[in-house]
């Protein structure tokens, strides 16, 4: 799988990096782009990478190669501020970030193995769940899927911290002159479990294939169901996987529409502000628990049927806003027409 983004980027970048026209070219493009391609051992070290190949995290070549060319330092020096020398004889120290990820992954794999078991998605395939209320399978479900996190953050911090022990990773420095190690970060965890959107919730998940994906595809198709359905395929041929995904793209646009419309009714008091952010909270949470244990049982049939049990209600719920919020613009012209 990780091959699969290398290979298909690298593509990607040559062929952006061959364009005769530049006002063609995206930011993204022009950023990714490969001037030059790469000698047999420049393509095997990129594809083989003895810290990345198992799990990653993906990278694209540029940023792959300046770190191998020993360069990346001096490529992301934005800022003179900085307490650690990269023209001198020290490089960024990676101490203190690797430090952090070795806590995180002893948490997250403490979740994984304490908790897990409590919460076993293959339960949802037992006749006797069907037995259960709906709060309860709601409830079920939201622990399932969010205990189910833990062990891709356990995975992705473990490639991370492999990776920037190895040098890759730095990506600049903050505010305060500190070294910052990011570049191949797949994940924000404050930032999954405490968005208030969808989309935001996302767009911090599994973010180097996001990246590949918006690089891929999004780029040159504007298609948000485009990038959907290849993340289904690059996944796999599990039904769930298809379930999931495209109800993402479903979802996503419902919710660009909530919040278009709906948004800026609640930006007149802080109070408001609270409420609008409390409601879509835990709204979010409900959702991406809906959305995705799918993807958690991987079955289609046996997803279908567990959605067939919740009444498929917020499929309903965002179709009907979708309907109420597509239909009242040209509700509107009609009137002024009239």
């Amino acid at each position: 799988m990780i091959n699969v983004q290398r290979l298909t980027s690298l593509a990607f970048s040559v062929y952006d990096g061959r364009s005769t026209d530049d006002s063609k070219l995206t930011p993204m493009m022009k950023q990714f782009a490969t001037k030059s391609v790469p000698s047999l051992l420049e393509f095997m070290s990129y594809v083989f990478s003895f810290h990345g190949i198992l799990c990653g995290p993906f990278c694209f070549y540029n940023d792959y190669i300046s770190f191998i060319n020993g360069n990346n330092y001096q490529l992301r020096d934005t800022t003179k501020n900085s307490n650690e020398s990269i023209n001198g004889k020290l490089a960024p120290s990676p101490n203190r970030a690797v430090l952090k990820k070795v806590v995180a992954c002893v948490m997250y794999g403490s979740v994984s193995m304490l908790a897990m078991h409590h919460f076993q998605h293959a339960y949802m395939f037992d006749p006797s769940f069907r037995d259960f209320n709906f709060l309860y399978k709601m409830y079920f479900i939201v622990a399932c899927t969010s205990l189910s996190r833990h062990k891709y953050y356990f995975a992705w911090s473990l490639s991370e911290l492999v990776n920037m022990n190895a040098g890759l990773g730095f990506n600049g420095y903050d505010g305060f002159g500190r070294s910052k190690w990011d570049l191949i970060a797949n994940f924000d965890f404050y930032e999954v479990e405490t968005s208030t959107s969808l989309k935001s919730l996302l767009d911090n998940w599994n973010k180097k294939t996001m990246s590949w994906l918006r690089y891929v595809v999004y780029e040159r198709t504007g298609s948000t169901l485009a990038v959907f359905i290849l993340s289904a395929f690059w996944h796999g041929f599990y039904g769930g996987y298809y379930l999931a995904f495209l109800g993402a793209g479903f979802f996503i646009h419902a919710s660009r529409l909530v919040r278009r419309n709906v948004r800026p009714l609640f930006l007149t008091t802080k109070g408001k502000i609270f409420l609008y952010d409390a409601i879509t909270f835990v709204g979010t949470r409900l959702l991406i628990a809906y959305l995705t244990f799918p993807f958690v049982m991987l079955e289609f049939w046996a997803a279908l049927d567990i959605y067939r049990q919740l009444y498929f209600w917020m499929h309903i719920i965002g179709g009907i806003l979708i309907l109420i919020f597509t239909l009242k613009p040209m509700l509107r012209i009609r009137k002024k027409a009239l």
